[in-house]
């Protein structure tokens, strides 16, 4: 008997090799994937500029790094001297507008970097509603927990949404046209906004992201869709893959998810090297009762030489 409804996966398209480099943005569900991939040694670049949850905000922060076209004292909102970027994460956020401005061109770079040279490209949308400023109809990333008088809120409809993905398709392609794009939609619902408009927030991002998905699907590297949505409210639709806010996945939860990408997604003559770096990793992480018996001397010894081992193989690996 099958207690589960199983997911018929969609051709990967490149599957990824240990000189892979991966870039992960988007909302919370891509931290899921990339701390995964930089655990197994993948070299990551991770939302550098923090967590987006909308789609026309990775739009453009994608656009402007790629151009790099830097934050300036116009891209700065000041709140009672206090300075924020709202097209970013709440973490751009200071009193010192100078300082604010020369991380997050710092980070931008580290993004531009990282999409210009990433041979997939991540990319997970989380939500359909979006806020506006008040003043000016100013869509924004995050209201850097602001009052909520100062923003107006707005569901994105299917045609921005398309609009959103086919141009970050048509940016990729101009600048990194070797980057494998994967997209995908985050299965942690917004509760905030209420289950209902969740589910009609949700509705319209899977709509315009497969509309626009449909529009290049006849090319060989076309951009592809990982079912992360489907595998948690399908495949996993028990509470107990869930925290106990009942609206994150779970380390188990979690581990299906993974489990199914590194399945599809990942060379299977890897599954070796990665019982190896996950051995490893363990090891490193081991906290012994007594650090300076020989016992423990000896354990090091042989971990140093295993990690030697493999970046003998794998030269880009680095263990702490």
């Amino acid at each position: 008997m099958n207690f589960f409804t199983q997911i018929e996966p969609a051709p990967s398209g490149i599957l990824l090799h240990t000189d892979s480099r991966i870039t992960a943005l988007g909302s919370c569900f891509a931290q899921v994937i990339g701390q995964r991939l930089a655990y197994y040694k993948w070299p990551v670049v991770l939302n550098p500029l923090g967590v987006l949850f909308h789609p026309l905000a990775l739009h453009d922060l994608i656009k402007r790094a790629l151009l790099l076209d830097e934050f300036t004292e116009n891209d700065l909102f000041d709140y009672k001297g206090r300075y924020s970027i709202l097209a970013l994460h709440g973490q751009y956020s200071s009193q010192d507008p100078k300082t604010l401005l020369t991380q997050a061109n710092s980070d931008l770079k580290i993004l531009r970097d990282g999409l210009t040279k990433a041979t997939h490209l991540l990319i997970t949308l989380g939500t359909a509603w979006a806020y506006q400023k008040s003043e000016n109809d100013l869509l924004v990333g995050n209201c850097h927990k602001l009052p909520g008088s100062l923003f107006n809120k707005k569901l994105l409809c299917v045609a921005e949404i398309q609009e959103a993905v086919a141009q970050i398709i048509g940016l990729m392609a101009q600048y990194n046209a070797e980057a494998q794009l994967i997209f995908s939609v985050s299965p942690v619902r917004h509760t905030k906004d209420g289950l209902v408009q969740n589910s009609l927030g949700k509705a319209h991002l899977i709509t315009g992201l497969h509309a626009a998905l449909n529009q290049v699907n006849k090319e060989p590297s076309a951009p592809k869709y990982f079912p992360a949505y489907e595998l948690m409210m399908d495949q996993l639709r028990d509470y107990r893959f869930y925290k106990s806010d009942l609206i994150h996945p779970n380390d188990q939860g979690e581990e299906v998810v993974w489990d199914f990408f590194k399945d599809h997604w990942i060379e299977p003559e890897l599954e070796a090297v990665l019982g190896q770096i996950q051995s490893i990793q363990q090891g490193l992480a081991h906290r012994p009762l007594n650090p300076d018996s020989q016992e423990h001397r000896n354990f090091v010894m042989q971990l140093k030489k295993r990690i030697q081992n493999l970046q003998r193989q794998y030269p880009h690996m680095t263990f702490d």
